[in-house]
């Protein structure tokens, strides 16, 4: 099995994060899994694309995704097409972006717990426990990448996370 997922963000709100926090977590759980951001000069706000691969065997590609199975967006704004076979999207109102689609409002989510840089709402621990939710890791795994990437500062993000991960819903 291998998994590909493109993440969609805009710079500054956590989407590069987010896809090596799964990363982390799905190789907690034993699995194999790579975190690839793409991204150049943009500044806050730029799109910006990360992708995620996971496996139960080695992964040997190195590559961009061009044809994901999966899609996660963080801002419902930017435009995409895309056939894939799960989403996950940022979003107060069901918005359909793949043939199962799961969202929730992450922005909401990270206000709600004081998740801010540069005034701006950092939704990468909400949309982490969504995406491992519609992964189907177990959130103790996603606690330990974000105890390990945030440390003492993990707090907030943990909260989030958790919120996220039992409130998102799929269509």
């Amino acid at each position: 099995m291998l998994l590909e997922i493109t993440i969609y963000c805009r710079g500054g709100q956590g989407g590069v994060t987010s896809a090596r926090l799964i990363a982390t977590a799905a190789m907690l759980k034993g699995l194999y899994a790579q975190a690839i951001p793409q991204f150049g000069p943009e500044r806050r706000g730029a799109t910006v694309n990360a992708y995620l691969r996971i496996s139960d065997n080695p992964i040997r590609r190195r590559s961009s995704i061009r044809n994901p199975q999966g899609i996660v967006v963080f801002d419902k704004r930017i435009e995409l097409n895309s056939n894939a076979q799960f989403g996950v999207i940022n979003s107060a109102d069901p918005a359909k972006i793949a043939e199962k689609t799961y969202y929730l409002d992450a922005t909401r989510i990270a206000e709600k717990h004081g998740l801010f840089h540069a005034g701006w709402a950092v939704i990468s621990a909400p949309m982490s426990g969504a995406i491992a939710k519609a992964l189907e890791i177990e959130f103790r795994y996603l606690k330990e990448a974000i105890l390990r990437e945030l440390g003492e500062r993990a707090e907030k993000s943990l909260e989030a996370a958790k919120e996220a991960y039992e409130v998102v819903e799929w269509i």
